[in-house]
């Protein structure tokens, strides 16, 4: 062993005889190449801490300038997935999070959201048809808004959201399904809603959310035109409180 070690500081030859077997690691250590991170992962996730820094971020800032309010919400989601082959907006569950309003102008401001928000789809079980699935897709999503507020204390709504899928689930009569095809971790979405203002602190909310990237690819990976997936197809029913 201290001959090899001797030979290698003089830059010498090894004879063949002296090599012995030389691992995978060893082949890869040797080749002076170093492991590279997996940029496309990083990319995808990125965002997940970059929507919490920005939200924070923009908070601290409003509070400075003392130009936002804040709140909280709740309501219901009642979803369907397109390219599922069920139809209809047959599965349903809560939603809550929080918000902080910027005022832009008197008549415009961004929120800048955090929810959690559950979608999926559901057959719709009926004597005829005793089959049941359950698609349960749960989300934290972090919406960012554009209001402008419109007569009779109406205020329009558009936005986009990034959202984190951390939990899918999918059962039938006889319980859970593997899930053989995954689907995306996030999830980008295009929203537009519309409140209705009750008091100086209480509004009433109705929003549509649609995925403008798929959330999981069609069975056999098959693609027609713009239809390259399956899509969270949204309506939401919330009442916010703002202090």
């Amino acid at each position: 062993m201290q001959m090899l070690i001797d030979a290698f500081k003089r830059n010498k030859k090894i004879p063949e005889d002296r090599i012995g077997p030389v691992s995978s690691g060893d082949t890869e250590k040797s080749s002076g190449q170093r492991l590279k991170p997996n940029f496309a992962v990083l990319s995808k996730r990125r965002w997940i801490v970059i929507f919490p820094l920005f939200f924070l971020f923009i908070s601290f800032s409003a509070i400075n300038a003392q130009v936002f309010n804040a709140g909280f919400s709740g309501g219901l989601n009642i979803s369907q997935v397109d390219g599922d082959g069920l139809a209809g907006y047959n599965k349903a569950g809560a939603t809550f999070g929080i918000f902080v309003n910027a005022f832009l102008s008197e008549d415009l401001t961004a929120r800048l959201e955090i929810n959690y928000s559950p979608k999926g789809s559901q057959l719709k079980t009926s004597l005829e048809d005793l089959r049941y699935y359950r698609m349960e897709l749960h989300y934290i999503e972090f919406p960012v808004m554009l209001n402008y507020l419109l007569p009779a204390k109406l205020t329009a709504e558009a936005g986009l959201s990034g959202g984190y899928l951390f939990r899918a689930k999918e059962k039938d009569e006889l319980g859970e399904i593997p899930v053989s095809d995954p689907f995306r971790k996030s999830e980008i979405a295009a929203l537009a809603g519309i409140s209705r203002l009750l008091t100086d602190k209480i509004s009433l909310n109705l929003r549509i959310s649609y995925s403008i990237i798929p959330v999981r690819k069609h069975a056999g990976g098959g693609t027609f035109y713009f239809n390259r997936g399956q899509n969270n197809n949204v309506i939401s029913f919330t009442a916010r409180y703002q202090f």
